[in-house]
């Protein structure tokens, strides 16, 4: 038998139901990397547990081979089954004919929005970011600037690396993000971006800081579990909550200035449609041959224009395209010659 069981943010959280699972378990794990690294967590237990990792996790033979004659107990901060990790490795002991059993708990995920103010419903998809990365990796990047696209915030986890016994420090985390904005340049962050910087949520000094990205450089921070929140549109009683939380005046919506790839070629191709067909027509001095094909070529024009600002971003690109369509297929024709 394999039980996942969750800690909840700190020792006292620990549940009965945990406790009495722990009574007849033939072997405990402590999974640690996603935990607050020794010694600064409070996890002082009377019963005997194994620390473990990422790796011992991911590969999980181990475990699952003691899960099979014996009851091991899998204990991790938070939620047990916030992590993708454990839901592999409990799929594949179910697989095996292993009986599984979960004992949630409350999770750092679960947790953020009451202690922010912002809405649970706004939160979009979670990323983690490496403690032993230089640059942050583009799928984080990407995932930020999908939930901005859609007007969502985004949490972002700070790894423990159990064998360096590193944790990544927030200003490096946020160093590493604008390292990456200056190769994509998608506006995702900026010095100017509201962001939020939690520490040890749900433990003794408990910290979070909100504020736009340059000032937060120059904090310090205490000791970790860290994590960041970059906040997408905010409903205005998100907005009060962060005034009166954390004393801010002002306060930008970070989303305003994220633009889909498909949003940025309508930007540029309506534009250049439009003044090809002008001097098409200055060129052709509005040739009666032409009258039809012309009407045509506006006609998808503001059909593009109009299904822009209606958000049917997919139908139009479709109409634009059959204008430009149109446009070429005079050039190939030879009836006019541009020049560029």
């Amino acid at each position: 038998m394999l039980v996942f069981a969750g800690l909840g943010l700190n020792e006292k959280t620990i549940t009965n139901e945990i406790i009495e699972e722990i009574k007849d378990a033939d072997k405990i794990y402590f999974e640690r990397y996603t935990s607050p690294p020794m010694p600064y967590n409070e996890y002082k237990f009377s019963f005997q547990y194994e620390q473990v990792g990422r790796e011992f996790i991911e590969n999980g033979n181990k475990i699952l081979e003691q899960s099979k004659d014996g009851k091991v107990i899998l204990l991790t901060y938070g939620n047990p089954m916030i992590a993708t990790t454990h839901m592999d490795l409990k799929m594949r002991a179910t697989e095996a004919g292993i009986i599984t059993k979960v004992l949630h708990n409350t999770s750092i995920i679960t947790v953020l929005p009451g202690e922010t103010g912002l809405h649970s419903y706004k939160f979009g998809r979670i990323t983690t970011l490496m403690a032993e990365t230089q640059i942050a990796p583009l799928s984080v990047y990407e995932v930020i600037y999908k939930n901005l696209l859609s007007e969502l915030h985004s949490t972002i986890l700070m790894e423990y690396n159990l064998d360096t016994m590193k944790y990544l420090a927030p200003k490096d985390a946020i160093k590493q993000l604008l390292e990456i904005e200056r190769e994509q340049k998608k506006q995702v962050i900026n010095e100017s971006t509201i962001i939020i910087i939690a520490s040890r949520i749900g433990m003794n000094k408990q910290e979070i800081f909100c504020d736009i990205v340059s000032k937060l450089l120059e904090r310090n921070y205490d000791k970790p579990p860290y994590t960041i929140i970059i906040p997408g549109k905010l409903h205005f009683t998100e907005i009060e909550s962060l005034q009166q939380l954390f004393n801010i005046k002002t306060i930008t919506d970070n989303s305003v200035n994220i633009k889909s790839k498909s949003t940025d070629m309508l930007e540029k191709y309506i534009p250049k449609a439009k003044i090809t067909l002008e001097k098409i027509r200055k060129m052709t001095d509005n040739d009666d041959r032409y009258r039809d094909l012309f009407k045509n070529i506006e006609a998808y024009i503001e059909d593009s224009e109009r299904f822009r600002d209606e958000e049917k971003l997919e139908l139009a690109i479709l109409s634009i395209g059959y204008a430009e369509g149109l446009i070429d297929a005079l050039i190939f024709l030879g009836e006019v010659e541009l020049e560029w």
